[in-house]
């Protein structure tokens, strides 16, 4: 009877198995993903938990696993083994909702279980109390007081205020974490430990995001491309990982960059991901591109990059709607000054086009950064610095390309079209 393949982790050594015995650890085949946006299917199958009808009634079933009482437990399924502690990394698969929830609002899958260094994580406190009390192959159901989740305040409209929520964990796997010292980057043979590290900062960057802490995503985010580019490789293998990798490093990066309100760096990493030549042939990395352009008021190259996104994927709502609201943008920052050719004059028609430009550019929340045409003589570049002192923005000059600003930046632009 034919099974599932099952590999293991290292190769087996032959003299050790029949010398000094060898410890076989299989691989658990996963893929983490690399894009944030949920599964479509209002149906998705959760194999971990269910819907939980009141947690009140729920929670006389439980018992507490901390001093304060705000993790409470029951174990479904035992587990067995020696307990965790912060030197092992885990394998875990899990499922979150909330009172009277129909459909969990976070999951990971067994196939595509999460990866967690247990001294090194972005683990909601809650829920890394609830691992650590748990062995390999243990199922139980928690729930999760506000002080060990969200916060008081909660992600508001997402998440309410002081709100409780049950995670459904299943233990699946622990190895103890590698001990070999601070990486030299120098060093040849040292690209498997490296992809093993970056995979999981990406995975913990990715919890961060979905609790919505996207600072501290983007830094982990920021973390394992530089460890992917001060890493030496041997062969073209090593290259193709390396290269996987770092598109979906750089593909989150960007989308929360754009969520941040920082489309200057989201264009960098759409460009590193042209480099990696999985910008064109990406509807998802195109739509991201497309809107840090529409941010910095590079609309006809944002024009650009929605047409080709809408010619991959047709069908999708998103960049249609992106379409519309940069056609909106656009004409509620159309630039039709009077310039004068070079004299050093300045004109009403002139002003009062800059008068309008910048009181439209400060009140849309579409648009961070807006290009200026170019030809203005001194005289008018002195009022619009002017325009934007009354409305407390700022003037950038960089050459002859002056630029409209929100917040006041330092950045490189180095986000030249493509």
């Amino acid at each position: 009877m034919e099974g599932p393949p099952i590999v293991l982790e290292d190769g087996l050594d032959l003299q050790k198995l029949i010398t000094s015995s060898s410890i076989l650890n299989i691989n658990v085949d996963y893929d983490d993903f690399d894009n944030f946006q949920e599964d479509d299917d209002p149906n998705k199958f959760d194999p971990i938990g269910e819907p939980v009808e009141t947690f009140e009634s729920l929670e006389k079933h439980l018992v507490p696993i901390d001093g304060n009482g705000y993790v409470k437990k029951k174990i479904l399924e035992e587990g067995g083994g020696m307990p965790l502690h912060e030197g092992c990394t885990v394998y875990i698969a899990y499922s979150g909702y909330w009172e009277k929830s129909l459909e969990p609002f976070d999951i990971w899958k067994p196939n595509k279980p999460l990866v967690v260094d247990l001294k090194e994580n972005g683990l909601l406190p809650g829920i890394l109390l609830a691992v650590k009390s748990m062995l390999v192959g243990e199922k139980s159901i928690f729930l999760l007081s506000h002080q060990v989740a969200y916060g008081d305040l909660g992600i508001p409209p997402r998440i309410q205020p002081r709100a409780k929520c049950v995670f459904f964990i299943k233990l699946m796997k622990s190895i103890l974490t590698s001990k070999e010292g601070p990486l030299n980057f120098s060093e040849p043979n040292t690209f498997k430990r490296v992809l093993h590290e970056v995979k999981m900062i990406h995975v913990s960057g990715i919890t961060l995001y979905k609790s919505n802490n996207l600072p501290a995503a983007i830094q982990l985010f920021k973390k394992g491309v530089n460890m992917l580019h001060k890493c030496r490789l041997a062969d073209e293998d090593e290259e193709t990982q390396q290269r996987k990798l770092l598109v979906k490093l750089y593909t989150n990066l960007a989308i929360c960059y754009n969520i941040t309100k920082q489309p200057l760096k989201a264009c960098i990493s759409c460009n590193e991901l042209h480099r990696l030549e999985s910008l064109w042939n990406n509807s998802k990395v195109l739509f991201q591109n497309a809107k840090a352009l529409r941010m910095i008021g590079q609309f006809e190259e944002a024009r650009k990059k929605l047409k080709r996104a809408l010619n991959l994927s047709p069908n999708n709502n998103g960049i249609r709607a992106e379409i519309e609201l940069l056609e909106k943008t656009s004409k509620a920052c159309h630039i039709d000054v009077c310039l004068n050719s070079g004299r050093n004059l300045i004109d009403n028609n002139f002003k009062r086009e800059v008068d309008n430009l910048v009181s439209n550019f400060k009140q849309n929340l579409n648009v961070c950064k807006l290009t200026l045409p170019p030809g203005m003589n001194s005289s008018e570049i002195e009022y619009v610095k002017e325009a934007c002192f009354r409305e407390n923005l700022f003037f950038n000059q960089v050459q002859e390309t002056c630029t409209l600003d929100k917040e006041e930046s330092n950045e490189v632009e180095d986000f030249i079209n493509i």
